[in-house]
């Protein structure tokens, strides 16, 4: 059997686009090139049209409008709707991020029927595990909540007998009227207690299925609570989310969730899985879990930065945790051209509704057979969009003659009626300007609409805006020319990443395709029973849903591709150096803590290090060879300043020396602090000569002559076996003699002459 759906899924883009002016954009401080334009639009409605007014209750049959002087309604498109289409459309054409809570709702999934349907070995693997299920209460206490284990094991009440203790029991409602029409306690159900062989147990219903025959008994008796993750508590609430009775509390009523929250206790099933993981159901064939959530699905195809803003939200604007910024365009309400009076307004009535994206089949990619469910991690299909039904064609909206309190009433506007709206675009960039132009006119592309309003699964509110039906104004460019300024900045990016230019991506192709005409069978949405056959191969072989493949219009220009060519080469460059560097982010920070430390050494064999792991890549490595030059001149400027601090240091030494006289270096004490340093005379007159020069004198002072006279009486006393032969020379003939009447007068030398030879 073949899939068919009203809606299909652009293909969620794994790269975002950033803005590099997104920290620039504002509306006080004007781009250098801003432009301020405003466009006069007029868009007409090619199939009958509703969009909800806006009114308290939501109940309000008529479209959009206001009650003009004479007392006529005045129809008119929200401008908050007309902005939700463009931004939704500029978000996807510039590659936007998808965001929880903006573009979808954190769901987690489970399945009951794939194991009931699928084989004896899923429905003996499903048995095993609910069999370990343990009833009992859940409860919450101020921020927490808790699961109390009914102490004893379950019992059953015959249905039979349930209705003659309780006459106003009622099998057909939901879970929560069920349990109501046993017993309540103001707007609670109060599951009341019976006695059982000698037990206590309380009474919990858990509603129609198939032949059943019996309720359930909760065992009165509870063991300790336990407290319950708050991960487990966000699966629960949205796996039955959409379980009548559990979350659609409404008209005064209330159901298990407001139950839950007001600190009632309600009866569930506990059931611990692998990986200290834990499930809640309502019954005791409850769901399980699929292991990964909606959030796993988008984040594993598009890892984007939360804190940067994409295009999308540089342009319109956005509201964040720690920061915001201002939109800088305004879209005004779309009035109506003339009157449609009362009775040419169409009526429709019936159930609004989908599947919802637990449908595997359709909402995660698709490849080939088997069908990928929530227990694979392979990703979304993509952003979800209606598909655009033929010419002005609707089908009709399904009836429930079972319960009409379901079904919705509206009374649309005829097809063919125009609507003209203004943008009004401040201080914005080209290719901002681009972008908008882009996503009202599908770069000129025919037979590519608008989907607007209620019912659109049912191809009511399908729009056009004709080729003349733009009015550009406050620049004298024309408008291909934004369209090409827009399609070359984004080519430049899709190129960079995937070799492809803009207008024959995937996203772009799929988009406007989406947004193509479609035949009745192509978008008419199966009832439930064949989507549950749809999901088994075993009855129906593996299919998917299909575009034509259709691209946009193209504005570029052979010489425009080469050049997207050149840049998207060189980012791409820049790119691959950014990421290689950014690898070696732990070495660049270690080499950079040397540098700031000074020590410049060991930060320039950190960058060695850098290099030789960047050249291997093939990166260029002009940038760091800059960085070793630096350090190379940080390195020569320490080695000269510590240079001229040791001279420094010489100098003060050699002043510290002369100033304490040339006996303080003559009579200077050796190592062992006993003996002197100068033992004869050689050295003894090296000292002086090295003093004279240093001192910068001819001849010895009379202080520093009295020095040597007094080293030169020591070193008599115990001269070396070789002087004592030069001592014993006559006094003209002898070395030592001759060089102390050089540094004394003779007449001190010859007295030390006498004095030796005396002896």
């Amino acid at each position: 059997m073949k899939i068919t759906s009203p809606y299909n899924f652009v293909p969620l883009n794994q790269q975002v686009f950033y803005p590099d002016w997104a920290e620039q954009a504002s509306q006080d401080l004007p781009f250098k090139d801003g432009l301020d334009v405003s466009l006069d639009i007029k868009l007409t409605n090619v199939s009958p049209l509703f969009t909800r007014n806006g009114s308290k209750d939501g109940k309000d049959t008529f479209s959009s409008h206001i009650i003009d002087e004479n007392g006529k309604r005045q129809y008119f498109i929200p401008a908050t709707t007309i902005k939700g289409m463009l931004r939704e459309i500029v978000e996807i054409m510039t590659f936007g991020k998808m965001q929880e809570g903006k573009d979808y709702q954190n769901r987690y999934f489970g399945y009951r029927d794939v194991a009931r349907q699928a084989g004896n070995e899923l429905n003996a693997e499903y048995m095993r595990k609910v069999s370990k299920g343990k009833p009992g209460w859940l409860y919450k206490e101020g921020e927490n909540y808790y699961f109390a284990p009914c102490s004893g094991e379950l019992e059953k009440i015959a249905i039979d007998e349930l209705k003659q203790l309780y006459p106003s029991y009622q099998s057909d409602p939901s879970i929560w009227k069920s349990n109501i029409s046993v017993g309540k306690n103001g707007i609670y159900p109060s599951y009341p207690e019976i006695e059982k062989n000698d037990n206590y147990y309380r009474i919990v219903c858990t509603g129609k299925f198939g032949k059943k025959q019996h309720e359930l008994l909760f065992p009165s008796a509870e063991d300790e609570p336990i407290l319950i993750q708050k991960e487990t508590i966000e699966a629960f609430t949205t796996m039955y989310d959409a379980t009548p009775g559990f979350s659609d509390a409404k008209d005064g009523e209330s159901c298990f969730l407001s139950a839950l929250e007001n600190g009632e206790k309600i009866p569930v099933f506990h059931l611990r899985l692998e990986e200290g993981k834990e499930t809640l159901g309502f019954s005791r064939m409850f769901k399980l879990p699929f292991k990964y959530n909606v959030k796993q699905q988008v984040e594993v195809l598009q890892k984007a930065d939360i804190n940067r803003p994409d295009f999308a939200e540089t342009l319109f604007g956005y509201t964040g945790k720690e920061t915001s910024l201002k939109g800088r365009v305004q879209i005004s309400h779309a009035f109506m051209e003339g009157e449609v009076v009362d009775s040419e307004l169409i009526e429709e009535k019936g159930i609004l509704g989908s599947p919802k994206a637990s449908y595997y089949p359709i909402y995660l990619k698709q490849h080939h057979s088997p069908y990928k469910t929530y227990d694979e991690n392979e990703g979304i299909a993509g952003r979800k969009l209606y598909r655009v039904h033929t010419k002005d064609t609707t089908i009709p909206l399904p009836l429930n003659e079972n319960n009409p309190n379901v079904e919705s009433s509206f009374k649309t506007i005829p097809q063919g009626q125009n609507f003209h709206f203004r943008i009004t675009m401040h201080n914005v960039k080209e290719v901002e300007l681009g972008a908008v132009l882009a996503a009202l006119t599908f770069n000129h592309t025919t037979g590519v609409y608008f989907n607007i309003g209620m019912a659109k699964s049912f191809g009511f509110g399908k729009c056009e805006i004709e080729e003349n039906g733009i009015k550009l104004n406050g620049t004298n460019e024309k408008i291909d020319h934004y369209l090409q300024v827009f399609e070359k900045q984004m080519s430049a990016f899709t190129y960079e990443y995937n070799q492809q230019l803009w207008a024959q991506t995937e996203s772009i192709t799929q988009l406007v395709n989406i947004l193509g005409e479609h035949d009745d069978s192509e978008v008419h949405m199966m009832d439930m029973d064949e989507y549950g056959d749809s999901k088994f191969e075993k009855r129906n072989p593996f299919n998917q849903l299909k575009e034509q493949g259709t691209p946009i219009v193209s504005m570029l220009t052979e010489e425009d591709k080469e050049e997207i060519r050149e840049l998207a080469l060189k980012a791409k460059g820049e790119r691959a150096q950014k990421e290689a560097r950014k690898s070696l982010k732990e070495k660049y920070d270690l080499a950079k803590s040397c540098f700031e430390a000074k020590d410049f050494q060991e930060a320039k064999k950190h960058y060695n290090d850098i290099i030789d792991e960047l050249l291997k890549k093939g990166i260029n490595i002009q940038e760091e060879n800059q960085i070793i030059a630096d350090i190379d001149a940080k390195i020569a400027e320490q080695e000269e300043e510590a240079k001229q601090q040791a001279d420094q240091a010489a100098l003060m030494e050699q002043a510290n020396k002369l100033a304490a006289g040339l006996g303080a270096t003559l009579d200077k004490l050796a190592g062992d602090g006993v003996n002197y340093s100068i033992k004869d005379f050689k050295v003894c007159f090296q000292k002086v000569e090295k003093w004279l020069k240093d001192s910068k004198a001819e001849k010895l002072s009379e202080s520093d002559a009295k020095d040597l006279y007094t080293t030169a009486a020591r070193l008599l006393k115990e001269p070396s076996k070789k002087e004592v032969k030069e001592l014993g020379k006559p006094f003209e003939k002898s070395g030592i003699w001759r060089k102390l009447t050089t540094f004394l007068d003779e007449t001190r030398a010859m007295e030390l002459y006498e004095t030796y030879n005396s002896k």
